[in-house]
């Protein structure tokens, strides 16, 4: 076993699983439940983490997960109706409601 991902946001670590899953890459959560144990720990050592079951899907899974991280950091846009700046996510001005074209 190996681990490939922790993060302190559960839900960040369950998508991880579940587009690993997807892609066939066999994973186990650790420390899934472990936050409450974080006075007696240090935080870091409570984070859920995927763990690749197989070793040699390492790389497979990093690129898989780096593909996943970089859909996050796309560019914003800026409205052509009222120049109001918006994340890349929004499909329409959270501003004017204009449709980004």
């Amino acid at each position: 076993m190996r681990l490939i991902y922790t993060n302190e946001n559960r839900i960040m670590v369950l998508n991880v699983k579940n587009v690993l899953m997807s892609h066939d890459i066999d994973v186990t959560l650790n420390n899934e439940f472990a936050s409450s144990a974080s006075g007696g720990l240090a935080p870091f050592d409570t984070w859920p983490e995927v763990w690749l079951l197989n070793k040699d899907d390492f790389d497979k899974a990093k690129q898989i997960i780096d593909s996943i991280s970089h859909e996050g950091n796309l560019e914003s846009w800026q409205c052509n109706n009222c120049k109001e700046e918006n994340d890349q996510s929004f499909d329409f001005c959270w501003s004017c409601h204009a449709e980004n074209t």
